[in-house]
């Protein structure tokens, strides 16, 4: 996909002195390109259930902070995109834009076993892990356009595909792990600012913030666990948000 995007780059770059008809407006038709990185904040909080009320408050707190921890998924994005523009006299530029993109974010961690300052002689392994992968997005973008720059904001709606973990091990043979893949439904914002070439080719840069509320997920005895009856529960929440800076470039039909 990189050289794919840097390709149209170069045609772009190498016909910028090229007539055109439509320089100087942005309205009509469009699709292309883009490249980009993503941060993803994965905020998590625990809340401890069933047999564990008969458990120390120390104890309690402790597991509580294990499987409690903020994950910091990075890395790389890229995909398609195309929409339509409409310029009005007065310059402001109104359209709507649909995206597909390919994330290759993600973090796992492990804490290793540690021993409990409840009870120094109990050990807990916790571990987290987040990925992210595909993006779809619908949205609006409204801009002003002077000669050939356009700065603009968008928002809409946006889907991410998402699978999440939360486990955690004893030395005491208890064993427990939470898993949810899911199609989260989302906001996404952000500001862009887009250069015509005056060949219909034009290249963009954006910043764009994507939240995906809260989902919830409840851990599973593993095969082999310790401490099956009475049940001791844990449910796991997260909330997700999503940095990202791209480049793109497009061509306008």
């Amino acid at each position: 996909m990189r050289n794919i995007v840097s390709a149209i780059l170069f045609v772009a770059l190498s016909g910028a002195t090229c007539a055109a008809s439509a320089q100087d407006n942005w309205t009509g038709w469009y699709m292309g390109g883009q490249l980009g990185h993503a941060n993803a904040n994965a905020s998590t909080s625990a809340a401890l259930g069933g047999a564990w009320s008969s458990e120390s408050a120390p104890l309690q707190s402790e597991v509580v902070t294990g499987l409690t921890r903020d994950l910091d998924a990075n890395g790389t994005t890229y995909g398609l995109f195309g929409g339509y523009n409409h310029q009005f006299a007065s310059g402001f530029v109104l359209g709507f834009e649909l995206g597909y993109d390919q994330i290759n974010a993600d973090e796992a961690v492990s804490t290793g076993l540690q021993p409990t300052t409840a009870f120094p002689s109990l050990e807990y392994d916790f571990q987290h892990a987040i990925e992210l992968n595909h993006q779809t997005t619908l949205r609006t973008r409204l801009g002003y356009a002077s000669d050939r720059h356009l700065f603009y904001v968008s928002g809409g709606w946006t889907q991410v595909d998402i699978d999440a973990s939360t486990g955690m091990v004893s030395n005491g043979g208890y064993k427990k792990l939470g898993m949810i893949s899911k199609r989260a439904n989302g906001t996404q914002w952000g500001v862009g600012y887009e250069y015509d070439f005056g060949n219909r080719w034009s290249l963009r840069g954006e910043y764009l913030r994507t939240n995906t509320g809260s989902f919830h997920y409840d851990t599973d005895y593993l095969p082999g666990s310790s401490f099956t009856s009475p049940v001791y529960s844990e449910s796991i929440k997260q909330d997700l948000d999503v940095d990202t800076f791209q480049l793109g470039v497009s061509y306008r039909f």
